[in-house]
């Protein structure tokens, strides 16, 4: 994607660069036929002209439009991977439990995996207080009686307080405070964030037509990608992964909280699958043809055809006029062909690459890691 302030002459040269050219010595042709052997037959009406350039025009914009429809689509589609991902991510260190062997609040294993900001969430400041919002309050900023929370001082609570140990039967009927869940990051979260991350990979070079394996190798185990190999959508097949991974740690455990939670990490998976399948329509079906050959082919005949028409009124000018025309009509007609395929690791792709790394760096982050790798940088004014 260019996203310099100035665009490279460059990259101007190389998508106009030649047909402009051509355009032009056809022109001075035509300018000198004209003006030096006296060629008067090759001057034509100059309405025509206009009139032809005039529909052109329109048929450019529509192209261009519907190209650029194709262009943020995809772009939006890669916004929503990030924050899917992040809300997986948060869902699946916050929300997974533990499993049965492992140990769960107050066990030394999860605090010495935990993040310093998941540390600083079990700390609330005021345990009394907590207390009594869970039992009293449906979340909202006042109470049930329209009493603003700052407005109760910490020894003027009730006298019935809940302690965030007592059991679920013993607090009654849950209001948003999911009970007996790991605190901690597990061995099997840190896993399915890592495959997270080699989803994100693995669609990115689905898209490309890109090997994935070198990319998506350090996040998995060896008997997954071993697995992995023989499957011909690999973004889908992770998917899967991960959806029987989540199974087989829920199936494990009991009560109905469980089975919210994990048709809760369910509705993310879809939201994933219908990512990929929103870009593999992108990918495969590209804009009918005729809006592509169609709308080149009449800006060829207007080029050839305009010289014709202004010849006798400008002359020797003829060239200058023509490179300006050819160079507005010809860039208008490859940037319409550029961004309508947004997936081709082009200048005008959308930069899968870098919204990957920024996914890697946040959840790797999430996970408590320090090294992590940097950000991409545009290199010439181009972000990939």
């Amino acid at each position: 994607m260019i996203v310099g302030r100035m665009l490279s002459w460059r990259i101007v040269i190389r998508y106009t660069g030649r047909p402009v050219a051509l355009h032009v010595l056809l022109a001075l042709g035509i300018a000198a036929a004209h003006e030096g052997l006296g060629a008067t037959w090759l001057a034509v009406p100059a309405l025509p002209v206009t009139v032809l350039a005039a529909a052109l025009g329109v048929l450019l914009a529509f192209r261009n439009n519907s190209a650029y429809d194709r262009w943020w689509e995809a772009r939006t589609l890669w916004g929503g991977l990030v924050n899917t991902s992040r809300s997986f991510a948060r869902q699946v260190l916050t929300l997974l439990p533990a499993p049965p062997h492992r140990p769960l609040e107050g066990g030394t294993e999860g605090a010495e995996n935990t993040p310093r900001l998941m540390q600083t969430a079990k700390e609330p400041s005021s345990t009394s207080r907590l207390s009594f919002w869970s039992v009293t309050s449906d979340g909202a900023v006042r109470d049930r009686l329209g009493k603003a929370y700052e407005a109760y001082p910490l020894d003027s609570l009730p006298a019935r307080r809940v302690s965030l140990e007592m059991s679920h039967e013993v607090q009654g009927a849950s209001r948003g405070v999911i009970t007996g869940l790991f605190e901690g990051i597990t061995d099997e979260a840190r896993e399915l964030v890592y495959a997270q991350i080699g989803f994100v990979n693995a669609l990115r070079c689905h898209l490309r037509r890109q090997d994935p394996f070198p990319e998506i190798a350090p996040f998995f185990r060896s008997s997954v990608l071993e697995a992995l190999r023989e499957e011909h959508n690999v973004p889908a097949a992770i998917l899967l992964w991960i959806g029987t991974r989540l199974r087989l740690l829920f199936g494990q455990l009991h009560g109905e909280e469980r089975v919210f939670l994990l048709v809760a990490l369910n509705n993310t998976l879809n939201e994933l699958t219908n990512i990929l399948g929103a870009c593999e329509r992108i990918k495969n079906t590209p804009l009918p043809r005729q809006y592509d050959i169609l709308p080149r082919a009449m800006v060829r005949a207007y080029l050839a055809l305009m010289p014709l028409g202004v010849v006798s009124d400008l002359g020797w000018l003829t060239p200058p006029v023509t490179a300006i025309l050819a160079f507005m009509f010809i860039a208008m007609d490859a940037v319409g062909h550029d961004i309508e395929t947004p997936f081709e690791n082009s200048v005008s792709d959308t930069p899968m690459t870098a919204l990957t790394r920024t996914i890697e760096i946040n959840l790797r982050q999430a996970l408590g890691e320090t090294e992590l790798p940097p950000p991409v940088q545009p290199i010439d004014g181009l972000l990939y």
